[in-house]
């Protein structure tokens, strides 16, 4: 008895040590100015401390993310004063070219890093010699100066790209093979199907490099030697060591990526947390919807003010002349007589897009949008605004469980028509079921891929086996210009030296010949 108490005290005992020696402290990072990004990564960091890592997490106030129990929060209040800068910005009068936007975008990031660094409870922490990191975790791409804090506490570098793939995410993980996927603008989206489109994004992506280089990262290396005091080459080192990059998107929503081992896809993560319920009111408003209801949602991010002045006008008039009724978030003052029309500032979103009398999504296509409404099997009218709300929108049409329309020419007639169409046609729903049992069928939930790949680096130290050979070879070396200078210089040399010989023995024939000719002519007098 003594013996079977004592090996089941020495298994305890072990168990709680292999627990204890896979926890970590972990330094989180994010500088999101806005609330949608962290409805991501909020519970991924209630599951990481639920697995028993100590977390600090630096971000922006609580009204933007709440407080998570277990976790030391920095709150940088600035970040509020930032959103509100960029809700009053004059976009029309500004936004004059390319360049003025990629200055602007360039602008805010350089403030986003730039307020994290100076807030005083960062600078505390970053001079409390006792503060010690594993991991740190941050948004993969755009706040490059905040990589600093890796290499300060000489930690394993964790990111989340909160918006999907792309070229520089790409780069990042060390996939620096040349791209033909979109470009990160919308002015330069195109399937990069054809050779044109390939073509075309080439030249898209090349400028947005160029944007990237000489825009875009100057500002954060004068953050990152600011306040870290390293050298700006660095900070091009620490971009090339990534240990491993959360993509919000899965290849069974659209384009299947050429992703390297540490890019692991993880889109859906935030549905492991309960969605908040149905009001009362609103849970009978959808019961009693005899015909089905409709939800129209413009993300919780973008401002209603920033909509085309007659966009609401219009969807007016079309939910008019519906039988069916209209769940509406939006900050407009609306007529609300009607007992179709249910319209409030906020809804939660996750409970009625799971509602079974719903039958379609009026949305601009935001991923986080995409991925729901793909997992409640519900076809959706695309309306896309911005960024990288067209090519989803784009995708979604060619999986057939979408439409699209023009958000500056919205047409009652054709909003109409297409919504009839979407809501008639049952082909439309069927390959919302088609795509969501698709993106359902995975070995284990988006939620626990994240977290086990994270500990994953975690239990390997950094995990540096999971980064391709390529990131660690200059661009000569990756495309092989070396090799193909020395085959190919010494194929060159070894051909002209044939030429120069063969041209000089024809040459000679040549003379030769011409010379037993004249002497075999007979002379006449």
């Amino acid at each position: 008895m003594v013996r079977r108490l004592g090996f089941a005290g020495l298994l305890v005992v072990a168990l709680l040590g292999q627990q204890t020696a896979q926890t970590a402290n972990i330094l989180a990072v994010f500088a999101y100015s806005f609330g949608s990004s962290y409805v991501l990564v909020k519970p991924y960091l209630q599951n990481l401390v639920q697995r028993g890592h100590q977390l600090t997490v630096i971000s922006a106030p609580v009204s933007y993310m709440g407080d998570i129990e277990g976790v030391q929060h920095i709150r940088v209040e600035s970040l509020k004063k930032l959103s509100k800068d960029l809700e009053e910005y004059d976009y029309e009068t500004e936004m004059t070219s390319k360049w003025a936007e990629a200055s602007f975008v360039a602008d805010y990031f350089y403030n986003c890093s730039k307020l994290i660094l100076e807030e005083p409870g960062v600078r505390s922490l970053l001079q409390n010699a006792s503060a010690q990191f594993s991991m740190v975790i941050l948004e993969a791409a755009h706040t490059d100066a905040l990589y600093g804090f890796a290499k300060h506490y000489n930690a394993s570098l964790v990111g989340i790209s909160a918006f999907g793939g792309a070229w520089n995410i790409d780069f990042l993980a060390g996939n620096s093979a040349p791209s033909v996927y979109e470009p990160m603008s919308a002015l330069g989206f195109s399937r990069g199907l054809s050779l044109v489109e390939k073509m075309k994004n080439l030249i898209f992506i090349s400028e947005e490099r160029l944007v990237e280089r000489f825009i875009y990262l100057p500002g954060q290396i004068e953050l990152y030697k600011r306040y870290f005091s390293f050298e700006a080459s660095s900070l091009h080192e620490i971009r090339k060591k990534f240990s491993l990059i959360l993509l919000n998107q899965h290849f069974s929503l659209g384009r299947v990526r050429s992703n390297v081992p540490n890019l692991v896809e993880v889109g859906g993560m935030h549905l492991s947390q309960k969605p908040e319920p149905l009001s009362a009111e609103l849970q009978v408003f959808l019961d009693e919807a005899v015909h089905g209801a409709i939800y129209f949602s413009m993300n919780s991010d973008m401002l209603d003010k920033w909509l085309p002045p007659n966009m609401q006008k219009t969807m007016l008039n079309a939910f008019a002349r519906l039988k069916q009724r209209v769940v509406w978030r939006t900050t407009f003052q609306t007529p609300n007589e009607s007992n179709n029309l249910y319209v409030r500032p906020w809804h939660p979103q996750r409970e009625i897009l799971n509602h079974p009398n719903v039958k379609l999504y009026i949305t601009q296509v935001g991923l986080l949008s995409i991925i729901e409404a793909s997992y409640y099997a519900v076809p959706m009218l695309c309306i896309p605004a911005y960024f990288d709300q067209f090519k989803n929108a784009d995708r979604l049409e060619r999986l057939g469980m979408a439409k699209t329309l023009d958000i500056y020419a919205l047409d009652l007639e054709e909003v109409v028509e297409t919504i009839h169409e979407l809501l008639n046609n049952d082909s439309y729903a069927k390959n919302a079921k088609k795509l969501s049992m698709r993106f359902t069928d995975q070995p284990m939930t988006p939620m626990e891929t994240a977290i086990w790949w994270t500990e994953y680096v975690l239990r390997h130290n950094g995990a540096d086996h999971m980064r391709i050979v390529e990131q660690d070879m200059s661009l000569m070396q990756y495309y092989s210009v070396d090799i193909f200078s020395v085959l190919f210089g010494r194929i060159g040399l070894t051909a002209l030296i044939v030429i120069f010989l063969g041209y000089t023995v024809v040459t000679i024939a040549l003379r030769t010949t011409q010379y037993h000719l004249r002497l075999s002519i007979p002379v006449v007098t």
